[in-house]
């Protein structure tokens, strides 16, 4: 078809062939809608840091223990050169190596109580207790409570801080058309070109080209003034269409592992930070424990008392102190002229964590495809079809014009109800063809990761925390316990090796 283009005095479409890839104007619109929606709500950015300060925050305390570990080793050996009596060697060994083990088991055993958060998926291990992921074994913290926590977290997100009114809203006629009329149009014109063959096949053979377009015209002018009212007719039943809410949370319940990436993405830097913190506890007390020991050492009963107790002891310590570090407290609190922000760690990067969490969620969850996906296996796919049937019915009626009261009866009602009921399914079998332009439409339009990142960023920080911390409150005690466990094994074997 030459390139034509039809214009009813609002919107001007062009006919020229479009490839399915192709978005016409919408990244110069994007921009445009995103200049006039970001002067409400501003882009989270995160803060800008100075890489080496990140480097020797990130990565200073283990040069230090390198060091240690350095120093240790260069001691040894110099006593060993230097021919001293074996059990002097042996004695600076002990000795050197409790703070040593100390700040590894410490280490080791904070990075597995995160592991254990997120694995194994499945319950691994017998005598399970009926769905409550307890028993002889163990269910990672996240996937057993994947529907409590998807509950809680997509309750604010899906729930409060977006409205799906809100979204529907967003879809203006001008954006519309103006982006993807050429895909509407071309639609229409097969669905023309079906129906009619059905209908009026040798009528159709013979009409000349400049009176079909002249239908399409027509046809497209009564499609775009069916815009509104079929936009408003969903966005006043959007509840009963489509609970964006319980398909976000049948989705993370069905695929735990999105979760799981999601929880250790956000929270990649603070799992970091309470390892390093830990190991940083781990020399510090490892030192203690040395002093104790060596204070003791006479004593030959002493250090199967003293190394178990003292790795309860750190264990049990670095392990609460841990995982209280992440969300405690909760409101900042800043000193130095507000240089200084003592508050928990993940809360601290709450706007950053916001984006990254918006991000996620609506690669994963909460975007155009996966919402076409839940709505044509959802009940309220028929209420979608009720009202996309109504208006098409009125649609044609509105193209009949003042012989809609002759045709039913030229045409026979059968006839002309079942000419509409081919045109609705002609355009249902067309729109899959442009399924991906219309979703990459939509998600740009919808601005849900922008609107999502904003609005939890403002989130008070006692909400923010109730997002998340609740849920894995109730098993904190489970992760405290294991660090106490760990020490005491690991305190029977350091006091059975120096025994000796």
């Amino acid at each position: 078809m030459s390139a034509r283009d039809l214009n009813d005095g609002r919107v001007s479409i062009s006919l020229e062939p479009m490839g399915e890839g192709a978005v016409p104007l919408l990244e110069e619109r994007r921009a445009a809608l995103s200049e006039s929606f970001l002067e409400v709500e501003e882009p989270v950015e995160a803060p800008v840091q100075d890489p080496w300060m990140t480097f020797w925050r990130e990565n200073g305390f283990w040069v230090f223990f390198f060091l240690v570990c350095a120093i240790s080793v260069a001691i040894v050996a110099v006593k060993i050169a230097q021919g001293r009596p074996s059990a002097e060697v042996s004695q600076t060994v002990e000795i050197l190596s409790i703070p040593i083990v100390s700040t590894i088991f410490t280490w080791c055993h904070i990075w597995l109580a995160v592991q254990m958060c997120f694995y194994p998926v499945e319950f691994f291990g017998c005598c399970k207790i009926g769905n409550s992921g307890l028993g002889l074994g163990w269910q990672g913290i996240v996937p057993r409570k994947a529907s409590k926590m998807a509950e809680k977290s997509c309750e604010l997100m899906v729930g409060r801080l977006v409205k799906m009114e809100e979204i529907i809203d967003r879809f203006t006629f001008d954006e519309f058309f103006s982006t993807l009329g050429q895909a509407m149009a071309q639609c229409q014109a097969n669905v023309n070109e079906k129906v009619a063959a059905k209908h009026i096949p040798k009528l159709w053979a013979v009409l000349p080209q400049s009176v079909k377009e002249e239908m399409l015209r027509k046809a497209m002018e009564a499609t775009q003034a069916s815009f509104e009212p079929m936009r408003q007719d969903i966005r006043g039943n959007i509840e009963s269409i489509l609970n964006v809410k319980e398909m976000a949370v049948e989705r993370m319940v069905a695929h735990p592992e999105l979760l799981i990436h999601m929880f250790k993405q956000v929270g990649r830097k603070e799992f970091s930070f309470i390892m390093r913190c830990g190991a940083q506890m781990g020399l510090a007390l490892g030192f203690a424990q040395t002093g104790l020991w060596a204070a003791t050492r006479g004593c030959s009963w002493c250090s199967w008392v003293l190394l178990p107790v003292s790795g309860l002891i750190i264990g049990n310590l670095t392990n609460w102190v841990a995982i209280k570090m992440i969300f405690s407290p909760v409101h900042p609190h800043r000193f130095c002229g507000g240089r200084v922000n003592f508050q928990g760690v993940f809360l601290k990067r709450q706007p950053e964590v916001s984006k990254e969490l918006a991000r996620l969620i609506t690669d994963t969850v909460v975007n155009a495809e996966r919402m076409l996906e839940y709505l044509v296996a959802s009940p309220g796919y028929e209420k979608a079809l009720d009202i996309f049937n109504k208006h098409i019915a009125s649609t044609l009626d509105d193209l009949a014009g003042f012989a809609r009261e002759l045709i039913p009866v030229a045409m026979g009602k059968d006839q002309w109800a079942e000419l509409k009921k081919d045109v609705v399914q002609a355009m249902l079998e067309e729109l899959p063809h442009h399924s991906g332009l219309f979703s990459r439409f939509a998600d740009q339009v919808l601005q849900i990761e922008n609107t999502l990142a904003v609005r939890l960023a403002k989130l008070p920080p006692d909400e923010f925390e109730q997002m998340l911390h609740p849920v894995f409150q109730e098993d904190e005690w489970l992760l405290i316990l294991l660090g106490g466990v760990l020490g005491v094994i690991v305190g029977l074997f350091q006091a059975a090796v120096l025994g000796q």
